[in-house]
């Protein structure tokens, strides 16, 4: 029996004799391309002379049938560029030309080779064919294999470079079909996958979906590659066209994106459907018609969708058997659909009907009703078929955890199947209409969360804006007085950031609680937002009555408020305005005591303040200053000043602190107990802490390359820096850019900052430690001082508060306080710096104490860079000036240690 060809085991061989200095080699040739020459790169290494490093190449051809192919034989490289000393074939020098079965070749002036074609043979076969090659027998006759394949066609072509080129990069084995045209429309290359994916191709030629149009496209468009999707047997293509215009030829590759449009056609209808069933549902719970909202949002959802027919049944009980029974309360038709509402097998329907006992079971277990009629039973096709209904979907509304009735989806005119997508949002849509039917219960509890707040319970601002209107006209009809109070707790976004929002929650239910406590009868107090509260005191006589009970308020506060295992201390600051004195309006009313409230911050908090009419124009200023810091950072209006700290016994500098400065452009040089409170309240103080953080940093480790000396940088942090969570990580970074050794960096907090929360503090002051950070209590003295506090955080270094400091005298009261902080701070191994030091007694009186560092105006006042540079390359300050005249100013200092 003669072997089958067709099979796929079978195939056609192409192999090349060659003769070389290493004698006879049969090479097989399978792949795309071979290059051939002396050079160990190529493909085919031969070592003969007179051959060059890449004399030729063998390129395989395919003709229009894609699973016939063969090979051209292309002298010199792809660039263009002959062999030196030519390729000759069957006795012919050429320059390309299509291989022929039998085809003798010579490279060169000696190497032979041989082309053969063999028939479709398998690779065993193949194996036992070479194995038993006779060499001689090939080389001095031609060879009679059991089938051969020759090509047809016109005289072998010869190519240019340009060409070359082209040929070469048509991959034989591209998964995606790609074929060429010329500007007649005749196909001039394609590949196996565009054979295989088009077979009608060659046949059709212009009329061919992807050949269609394209010459024209080509010519009248100014770009060279374009792009345009084509369908072709109901898949769609991608086709990316290439314009080569100097060959007058078109290449084509295309990408099969029929599940890519798929998907996308499906994603766009969910989108729609989504955006639909949200503009149902805001129909739904805004509408105070519920009647005129169900109608909207189905015909919304309706149009949408593309479906015939919506229908909402509901359950209830039957009048006169009393038991379950269903009816169709809504629907919603498309065009030329007609409605069956009125059907008489649509209402008070018993689910122990044959046509509803499968829906009752399968919807009241939560499960959907989804398909095409023809599928369903007989009882059901007889009710659906009298509505003309092809296909449902069906899903059950839940009202209270209860099976309140179900919503159904009709399809009139195609046995269409539902998406398991499209059950899903059906079921959205359930739970819309399932929300506005619980509304129509709960108008009251709706009504109350209108008007009050959800946390405390207190009023909203709706509801006192309300209160407020109704009090003043009764104040105006009997010329009576009112007050209106605006109050707000002094640093709850610190415990709230610090303690969590569970707590500061608990917190604010406290506060509503004392301040209802703190009232009357007869006056309100609301939540107005976050932790601000308004309070309306209605028929005050005078402005005492008012203060009066703001100082009642805060007095309230003084006792500490237990939370979990927490002590929180709170303040609040009272603003407060008067009718008719401060406003005659609601607005404007709220307004001055909102001004009365600023000034109680501006004041240092925990206090009141009645309007004054001076107040407006200052709080103008402030917030006027306050929008200028939020562009002051990117505008580069600060700047950082330096104060020296020395050593005492050396006389040395040892560090700088460095201290933030804005350079207004209009104001001026404005100081940092104006500015840095404002950038603390609009959360600016975070991004302008990153910012000094990172410059002085930069800073530092210039001056220490330019004079070599140990210095250290001290940075301030503020409370909202510090408890801000991506503290540690921010200095790291900043570490990095800088690359500033962290054993040169300290870091001061306030006592106040560290004990808001003792055990973050801690754990945050530990990994800042570990990184090799130096941590100092900056202003100590002043806060809550406690040594359990001291032992149970992680310091390096106690800074004296200036205030102690300039009470310092010879007075031995005040020595002997100085001397027990510094005898604290060796006894807990901390290093001490007295901060003020302003004049040569002060100075002194620390060096007989024996106080290792000291900063003041004394020393230097704060400075800018260049003169900050200029002190620390000529390593003098004015200490060391005056430091000759202070003996003969002052006793001697056994005198004052005695």
């Amino acid at each position: 029996m003669p072997p089958d060809i067709n099979d796929p085991q079978r195939k056609i061989r192409h192999l090349l004799i060659l003769e070389d200095l290493d004698g006879f080699r049969l090479v097989p040739l399978e792949e795309s391309s071979y290059f051939l020459g002396r050079d160990v790169t190529n493909s085919i290494v031969v070592r003969s002379q007179g051959i060059s490093r890449q004399h030729a190449l063998f390129l395989r051809v395919t003709n229009a049938d894609p699973n016939s192919y063969g090979f051209m034989l292309i002298d010199g490289n792809l660039q263009g560029e002959a062999s030196t000393n030519g390729t000759s074939v069957n006795g012919e020098k050429c320059a390309s030309t299509k291989l022929n079965h039998g085809d003798r070749i010579v490279f060169g002036r000696q190497m032979k080779a041989k082309y053969l074609v063999l028939g479709a043979l398998t690779d065993l076969e193949f194996g036992d064919f070479c194995k038993n090659f006779d060499f001689e027998e090939a080389v001095t006759r031609d060879i009679n294999p059991r089938e051969t394949f020759v090509h047809e066609g016109d005289d072998p072509p010869s190519f240019g470079a340009t060409s070359l080129v082209r040929l070469a990069s048509f991959p034989e084995i591209l998964p995606s079909p790609m074929f060429e045209v010329n500007l007649k429309g005749e196909l001039t290359y394609i590949n196996p996958a565009a054979h295989n994916a088009f077979p009608s191709l060659q046949m059709l030629g212009v009329d061919h979906p992807t050949v269609h149009g394209l010459i024209s496209l080509t010519q009248s468009s100014k770009q060279k590659i374009l792009s345009r999707e084509v369908t072709v047997d109901q898949q769609v293509y991608e086709q990316s066209i290439h314009f080569i215009s100097e060959n007058g030829l078109i290449r084509c590759c295309l990408s099969d994106i029929t599940e890519r449009k798929k998907v996308e056609a499906e994603l766009f209808k969910r989108d729609r459907l989504l955006q639909s069933v949200a503009e149902a549902t805001t129909h739904l719970l805004a509408n105070a018609s519920y009647e005129e909202a169900i109608d909207a949002a189905l015909a919304r959802f309706g149009t949408t969708a593309g479906v015939d027919r919506i229908c909402i049944s509901e359950n209830h009980v039957h009048a006169e058997t009393h038991r379950l029974a269903t009816s169709i309360r809504y629907e919603w038709t498309g065009p030329q659909i007609a409605s069956i509402r009125h059907f008489e097998h649509r209402q008070n329907q018993l689910y122990s009907n044959p046509h509803l006992q499968r829906w009752y079971t399968t919807l009241a277990g939560g499960a959907a009703i989804s398909g095409v009629t023809q599928g369903f039973s007989t009882a059901e096709q007889t009710m659906l078929s009298q509505e003309n209904v092809q296909s449902i979907l069906a899903v059950p509304i839940i009202v209270k955890n209860n099976f309140w009735g179900f919503v159904e989806l009709h399809d009139c005119n195609d046995n269409y199947h539902w998406s398991d997508q499209e059950e899903a949002i059906l079921r959205t849509m359930a739970t819309s209409v399932s929300a506005a039917l619980e509304r129509q219960d709960k108008d009251e509890i709706i009504h109350q969360q209108a008007f009050h707040d959800a946390l405390t319970g207190l009023p909203n601002r709706v509801l006192f804006a309300e209160r407020l209107d109704q009090a003043l006209t009764e104040a105006r009809r009997n010329q009576d007085n009112l007050a209106v109070m605006f109050m707000d707790l002094d640093k709850f976004k610190t415990i709230n950031d610090t303690l969590g929002h569970s707590v500061g929650d608990e917190l604010l239910k406290e506060v509503a609680n004392r301040l209802q406590h703190c009232l009357r009868g007869g006056d309100t107090v609301a939540r107005w937002g976050g932790d601000e509260f308004t309070l309306l005191l209605a028929s005050v006589r005078t402005v005492a009555d008012a203060t009066r009970t703001a100082q009642r308020i805060l007095d309230a506060f003084q006792e500490v408020v237990k939370i979990d295992h927490h002590e929180i201390y709170i303040n609040a600051s009272i603003g407060i305005a008067c009718f008719p004195d401060d406003g005659q309006e609601a607005e404007v009313l709220l307004q001055n005591a909102d001004v009365a409230l600023y000034q109680c911050k501006e004041q240092g908090r925990g206090i009141f303040q009645v309007y004054d009419v001076d107040m407006n124009s200052e709080a103008t200023e402030l917030f006027a200053l306050q929008n200028d810091l939020r562009h002051a950072l990117e505008r580069q209006e600060f700047m950082l000043y330096y104060q020296p700290q020395i050593n005492l016994q050396s006389g040395e500098i040892t560090g700088l602190e460095a201290l933030i400065r804005w350079q207004h452009p209009e104001q001026g040089l404005i100081s940092p107990a104006t500015f840095i409170p404002l950038a603390e309240e609009s959360d600016l103080i975070v991004q302008i802490g990153k910012w000094v953080l990172e410059v002085a940093c930069k800073q530092i480790v210039e001056w220490r390359q330019i004079t070599g000396m140990p210095l250290t940088i001290s940075v301030n942090l503020s409370a909202r820096q510090f408890y801000d969570p991506t503290l540690v990580e921010t200095i790291s970074q900043v570490l990095w850019k800088t690359r500033l050794d962290p054993k040169y960096l300290e870091l001061e907090i306030t006592e106040t900052i560290a004990i808001k929360n003792i055990s973050l503090a801690q754990e945050v002051l530990k990994q800042l430690q570990g990184m090799g950070i130096k941590i100092a209590m900056d202003d100590f003295g002043t806060g809550f001082s406690s040594l359990n506090y001291l032992t149970q955080l992680p310091l390096d270094t106690l800074k004296i508060d200036q205030s102690f400091i300039k009470r310092l005298t010879s007075d031995a009261k005040e020595l002997e306080v100085i001397n027990a902080v510094l005898s604290l701070g060796r006894g807990l191994h901390l290093s001490v710096v007295a901060e003020g030091v302003d004049t040569p007694e002060q100075l002194e009186l620390l060096k007989a104490l024996k106080c290792e560092t000291v900063q003041g105006f004394l020393i230097s006042p704060p400075l800018p860079v260049l003169e900050a540079t200029s002190k620390l390359q000529a390593k003098s300050l004015p200490y060391q000036t005056v430091e000759q005249d202070i003996k003969q100013t002052l006793p001697q200092p056994a005198l004052l240690v005695n």
